[in-house]
């Protein structure tokens, strides 16, 4: 889905006094493997750092792929997300992130792809349900794979000329906590659970 009306879900970010419970998501980190993604990462880092134009670029170190957003968390529904997303078995995979977006409600640049695997779906699929049976509210509309690279974005820029290729492999997701950090955010890793390899489910 690559249209201006695509669902982009919920960012994880901090405003103001928080409730009860910690507000989490799941995600794919950039980073890793360092060997695969290393080079991928840092050319991202570059090219979000000079888009044209006013808003807030995302720091580097809070670069991902939102798989599922989650709100705020008990103690308790942590434990649950922890023990169900134990269960999960999904291949690793890899998606090459093609093209810029601007979405104009919650005035973000952000990067898709024009392809996305089955196993990523499959796992933003199953995360969701784990949500939901978590008793965590569930977004039904369909995920859009996405990196958010600029936020408050108050007027469009011009994307057309951009032109992105960045392929990205995925051998682990994790579970993190965004949390205040002076001004900004920052997302503090809970938990990390590997994408597996074909050979590794092999009888």
């Amino acid at each position: 889905m690559t249209s201006t009306d695509a669902f982009v879900p919920n960012e994880p970010a901090v405003y103001g006094q928080q409730t009860d419970g910690k507000r989490m998501f799941f995600a794919l980190p950039l980073t890793e493997p360092p060997a695969e993604n290393l080079q991928p990462y840092q050319q991202l880092c570059y090219f979000k750092d000079h888009f044209p134009g006013r808003g807030r670029v995302v720091p580097d170190a809070n670069l991902h792929l939102t798989l599922a957003f989650l709100g705020q968390v008990t103690e308790a529904q942590q434990q649950q997300l922890l023990q169900a997303t134990d269960q999960l078995t999904i291949p690793a995979f890899s998606v090459v992130f093609n093209f810029i977006r601007y979405w104009k409600r919650s005035r973000v640049i952000w990067m898709g792809a024009e392809q996305s695997p089955p196993a990523l779906l499959q796992l933003a699929e199953q995360l969701g349900k784990i949500a939901e049976a978590t008793g965590l509210p569930r977004d039904t509309r369909q995920y859009t794979p996405h990196i958010t690279l600029k936020k408050n974005v108050r007027q469009r820029p011009v994307l057309e000329n951009l032109s992105p290729d960045f392929h990205f492999h995925f051998q682990r997701f994790g579970l993190y906590i965004s949390e205040a950090d002076g001004p900004g955010v920052r997302y503090r890793l809970v938990n990390q659970w590997p994408l597996h390899h074909a050979s590794q489910d092999s009888p």
